[in-house]
């Protein structure tokens, strides 16, 4: 009797066993399908940025660069979609592995099972189960026969039971692969669907880059022209910041001498209260490192990323530095800040107006606005909208060059944006 009680209890543990692994494996899946549901939303967004009708260097640029920016985006999902499906093949795998498992302890089960019903029709009836029993030589061995009846019956029944128990599990397993397949083969459906986008999307891009090559001088003429203006503004932007900081380094030795020769600050001085300001939120700043919102409202691009890059293949020669992140938006997209500050500048370089927001310690710099709803001094909250995002293109899209400093140091706001 215990040996049928104790091949139940194994059946049922190695059964939890092998689900909780399984289901270990099944939330990653789940997980990873979220994930890419989420970015695929994303991508739906972002694909209503229409490209420039406009056919000149400039234009075609920018087209080069929202191409870009969105085969980086599918490329991410491709990638995401290829996880899982090699998640589910492991899955599949596990339970194939599983499954011939169960079914080789059920097909042990039924050797038993049958051997068990050859033994028991030996003393099937009543009759012959007596006959078993008193021609035992002994009283010992009677008792012995008796108890030995009791048990094998009772062990009958239990390999019985364990039989139906592995047979529903391996029946809940069949199941599950099944389920599991039917994953897979969305997941594969998926990842056709965004490979074809990503290869007519890769073609529209060698059509860019072929005719911009045709009109090398010009693309080239064009490049350091932007080359040129983003230099004009970083150094705008590195004397204003300069600037703010030396006024700010001012006010307060300012406000230190008259505490020392006995004048005390009034409580209600823009001195005072900015400088707490900054000693106030420099922590707090940091504390949102990462879940800052991004500056543009609506859909957006990322067309170019923080750090030295080329424009384009082959034109090596004109190297690019932004010193921040370009967004590009839909059709009145507006520029909001990322945090509570003080508007510290609202300056026009000629070719780009920006605004700076002191955050502590912390500086944001809002580039290529126009209609701008801030002014200098002025207090704003995370969210508020600083004003318009300009045109980069003729006929193009909103685009924005959004930088964050800490102090003059430059930092990679990718590494502070909720992106």
């Amino acid at each position: 009797m215990k040996t049928g009680h104790n091949k139940i209890i194994i059946a049922l543990l190695a059964i939890l066993l092998s689900f909780s692994g399984l289901s270990a494996q099944n939330a990653s899946i789940k997980e990873m399908r979220a994930k890419a549901g989420s970015l695929r939303k994303e991508i739906t967004e972002k694909e209503k940025i229409l490209l420039s009708s406009q056919k000149d260097v400039k234009s075609r640029l920018n087209n080069l660069d929202i191409i870009t920016a969105q085969i980086r985006e599918i490329k991410s999902l491709i990638t995401l979609l290829q996880n899982e499906v090699k998640a589910i093949d492991n899955e599949i795998a596990l339970y194939n592995r599983e499954i011939e498992r169960q079914e080789q302890i059920v097909e042990r089960s039924r050797q038993e099972y049958a051997e068990a019903l050859r033994r028991a029709r030996k003393f099937s009836s009543s009759q012959s189960k007596l006959m078993f029993i008193f021609s035992a030589d002994d009283f010992n061995t009677m008792a012995r026969r008796y108890r030995y009846a009791g048990e094998f019956m009772n062990a009958h029944k239990a390999l019985g039971d364990s039989l139906k128990v592995q047979i529903a599990a391996l029946e809940v397993k069949r199941a599950k692969l099944e389920a599991t397949r039917l994953l897979k083969r969305q997941s594969l459906k998926e990842q056709d669907v965004e490979r074809a986008k990503l290869v007519k999307l890769e073609k529209e891009q060698r059509n860019i880059i072929a005719s911009l090559r045709k009109e090398s001088k010009l693309v080239e003429r064009e490049l350091k022209k932007k080359r040129a203006d983003l230099q004009k503004l970083n150094k705008a932007i590195d004397l204003e910041i300069e600037r703010v900081i030396a006024a700010e380094k001012a006010a307060k030795q300012k406000a230190e001498s008259k505490s020392g020769s006995g004048e005390t600050a009034k409580k209600g001085s823009a001195e005072y209260k900015y400088d707490a300001g900054v000693e106030a939120m420099s922590g707090s700043f940091l504390n949102n490192k990462a879940k800052l919102p991004v500056p543009i409202t609506g859909p957006y691009l990322v067309v170019e990323r923080y750090g030295v890059k080329n424009a384009i293949s082959g034109k090596g020669n004109v190297p690019i530095d932004t010193g921040g992140i370009t967004f590009e938006g839909n059709k009145g997209a507006k520029a909001r800040c990322i945090f509570d500050g003080k508007v510290t500048a609202v300056l026009d370089t000629g070719n780009y107006t920006f605004v700076l927001v002191r955050h502590g310690k912390y500086i944001s710099v809002y580039c290529n606005l126009d209609k701008v709803r801030v002014r200098g001094g002025e207090n704003i909250k995370a969210g508020d909208i600083i004003g318009d995002v300009a045109s980069d293109a003729k006929g193009g899209n909103p685009r924005m060059l959004f930088q964050l400093r800490l102090e003059k140091a430059k930092l990679n706001p990718a590494e502070w944006l909720k992106m």
